[in-house]
């Protein structure tokens, strides 16, 4: 994945990211083949450096019936929007912007683990429901006799040991101070606040920082 450098994300920001992650698609390589498939996640910090991300893939899936000949790659999407020129103080001023697309996301490889084991799969089914299933409200244990063990058998548990990842936020971070304000505001009135709270958190402050840069180096060529 092309990152400039001022859009590139830390590994803490990495983790923090995956562990919001609630889906990614999958990527892996089947002689010359490749196959996909959208999977829910959980990340699991351990063990050292990068941790690991559990799911379970359906037993009739290619992922599942054919050997992967290769690492894989897991790509997670987090905050994206257009972001239109119009009504941004550059425009006004030089017109020099034309439209865009921001987004978030994070590129994890490494070596995919297949468990045909009916208590390992338990286990990341388990993960997985308590992740998003509000507190008491169901649990793996309630279905009654074997159904869930009918159930889990026709899936494989499957983890991807990360041995390396790397993270774009391609969040506005180039565009003018005040043009951030502007976005930051309208991405509030259109709802979405997750998108408005990044940009005003992580984004304006090194839009600040570079137009400081900018205009510290233009003094002194000055001088």
């Amino acid at each position: 994945m092309y990152i400039p450098q001022h859009f590139a994300m830390g590994d803490d920001e990495i983790r923090t990211f995956l562990a919001t992650v609630d889906t990614a698609d999958l990527v892996t390589r089947h002689g010359e083949d490749l196959e996909a498939s959208y999977l829910p996640f959980v990340y699991d910090p351990a063990p050292a450096p990068y941790g690991r991300l559990i799911a379970h893939l359906q037993r009739n899936n290619p992922q599942v019936r054919e050997p992967i000949t290769g690492p894989g790659l897991v790509i997670a999407h987090g905050i994206e929007h257009y972001v239109s020129p119009v009504g941004l103080p550059s425009k006004a001023e030089h017109g020099r912007v034309v439209p865009t697309w921001d987004y978030v996301t994070v590129h994890v490889r490494g070596e995919v683990r297949l468990h045909d084991d009916l208590e390992w799969t338990r286990q990341a089914v388990t993960a997985l429901t308590e992740r998003h299933e509000p507190a008491g409200e169901w649990t793996v244990q309630d279905p009654p006799g074997d159904f869930v063990d009918r159930m889990l058998r026709a899936v494989i548990g499957l983890e991807v040991v990360i041995t390396g990842w790397s993270g774009k936020a391609k969040m506005a971070q180039n565009k003018a101070p005040a043009d951030l304000a502007v976005l930051i505001e309208r991405l509030r009135a259109a709802g979405d606040t997750e998108g408005a709270e990044y940009l005003e958190r992580v984004s304006l402050p090194a839009a600040v920082a570079r137009a400081e840069l900018v205009a510290d180096v233009r003094t002194r060529g000055r001088g």
